[in-house]
């Protein structure tokens, strides 16, 4: 069974700005974070529900 990761507030802000710079596909492939976390984490961000400010969570 596939081990559940918990990933901190910067690794999912490098991981967005990766996928900007280079691309969904090779940010994915680079990181090892499958698609559909690393797809979640840019949908949150397009629709304004993830913030790339560092520390900026909220609850």
């Amino acid at each position: 069974m596939a081990e559940n990761r918990q990933y901190d507030h910067a690794y999912k802000v490098q991981a967005v700005k990766l996928a900007r710079e280079i691309g969904q596909a090779k940010a994915t492939k680079e990181l090892g974070v499958p698609k559909s976390t690393r797809y979640g984490w840019v949908r949150a961000n397009w629709l304004g529900n993830f913030d790339l400010r560092a520390g900026s969570q909220t609850p």
